[in-house]
């Protein structure tokens, strides 16, 4: 049911993108923009002449259109790739093997271009093995030069190119053929200038100081993080059906076998198992195909397939001692703590805004109040960690300011606050 819903959705916009004008918009003419259509690849031949191209330029610009609700992993359809001579869009159903672009963004001899890129690099590290090299994300470089975080790509190429995109579509059926004049032209554009944004923004990084702090940020950006957690998956769970100690060896090892029936038989999580039926599953305890086939939501057939499995678990969870879930550590504000918490948010918004940085990529209130509840413990926490470039941004600075021995002063100039010293 949940993979037709969006399957429709899917569909709407499709049909909704393919009804508005499909007139070409002008591109930006600048040396850095690559002009006129993009080149669509349809064989391994073509994608090796580009492979060729993107070598010898160094940087290039790397997107993928993909649908991820209705597999394990996203089902990579289209790759864009661009550099200041040539937009390519390589067609993923007629090219299903896309190791040589992957092998591009694993090459830390080039520069890779992204866009809010952690879903579009991860099958670089699942089908080669490694992570991603010299990548550079304008999103997140973008929160170190007065630009809100996370900022949209249209956003960016409107203050870095100065150039307004057409409004995008990327709600489509992008595994149709063939692709439709709309999907080409929006597809091509996500990559189309992000070499100017990055040379225009990189520039405006250096006149700041800020250069080093984006890149170091970009590169911890791109660490993948796992495709299955354990522990957050339970925790979600946890959030709408509260469980006793002794149940919660059930919820992992159902929540576990959940995750390996996925992996079979290529299915989301929420598809093989809803949260509510995986809940029904701990707190009902079903040992038979009849029982199993009862529960709201779990698909008959993976019911009748896996319900040995899943009675494995459940008897092996009831048998196991007790276990209480880390929630991590929440602390009891006073009103007084509130406030004082507040206040010091605020004082660091406004000194990151004086300075360029986006608060968010800072710290968040959750950050700042660990920080400050747990500061007069045996184990205090340090709202940064040592090496982290917000030592240096942010963290010496606020050491001497709660000392006493250092100050801020702020004035709004310009339409914002500009910082005077401290």
């Amino acid at each position: 049911m949940n993979l037709n819903y969006r399957r429709k959705k899917r569909e709407r916009h499709h049909a909704a993108a393919q009804d508005e004008d499909s007139a070409d918009a002008p591109h930006l003419e600048h040396q850095l923009v690559a002009r006129g259509e993009a080149q669509l690849v349809t064989s391994d031949t073509a994608l090796a002449e580009v492979i060729a191209h993107v070598r010898e330029e160094g940087v290039f610009a790397y997107d993928t259109e993909f649908i991820g609700e209705e597999s394990y992993w996203p089902r990579i359809c289209v790759v864009q790739i661009a550099t200041t001579q040539r937009v390519v869009l390589v067609d993923a159903v007629a090219v299903p093997d896309l190791r040589p672009i992957f092998e591009l963004v694993a090459d830390p001899t080039l520069l890779t271009l992204v866009h809010a890129g952690t879903q579009d690099l991860e099958p670089v590290r699942r089908m080669l093995d490694r992570q991603p090299a010299n990548t550079l994300d304008v999103q997140v470089a973008a929160a170190f030069a007065e630009m809100p975080w996370p900022a949209g790509l249209e956003k960016l190429v409107e203050r870095f190119a100065g150039h307004k995109l057409s409004k995008g579509h990327t709600f489509t059926n992008w595994d149709a053929r063939p692709l439709t004049a709309s999907q080409l032209r929006y597809a091509a554009d996500d990559v189309r200038y992000l070499p100017l944004v990055w040379e225009r923004l990189r520039a405006e990084l250096e006149r700041r100081g800020s250069l080093a702090w984006a890149m170091t940020e970009c590169e911890q950006s791109v660490k993948i993080p796992a495709r299955f957690d354990e522990d957050a998956q339970m925790r979600r769970v946890l959030k709408s059906w509260p469980m006793k100690p002794a149940q919660i060896p059930t919820l992992r090892l159902v929540t576990r076998l959940r995750d390996e029936i996925a992996r079979k038989e290529d299915l989301p999580h929420r598809v093989v198992m809803p949260d509510d039926s995986l809940a029904d599953i701990v707190k009902q305890r079903p040992m038979s195909q009849q029982q199993f086939a009862a529960v709201r939501g779990l698909p008959k057939k993976l019911a009748a397939k896996y319900g040995d499995a899943l009675a494995q678990a459940v008897d092996e969870g009831g048998k196991s001692p007790p276990e209480k879930l880390q929630h991590g550590k929440t602390f009891d504000e006073t009103g007084e703590d509130r406030a004082r918490i507040d206040a010091l948010v605020a004082i660091i918004s406004a000194r990151c805004i004086a300075m360029g940085l986006a608060p968010g990529m800072v710290a968040t209130r959750g950050d700042v109040a660990r920080w400050w509840m747990t500061r007069g413990s045996k184990n205090p926490e340090a709202l940064f960690e040592a090496g982290d470039w917000r030592v240096e941004a942010l963290g010496n600075w606020l050491d001497c300011f709660m000392d006493g021995k250092a100050s801020v002063s702020i004035s709004w100039r310009n339409g914002g606050p500009e910082l005077l010293h401290g």
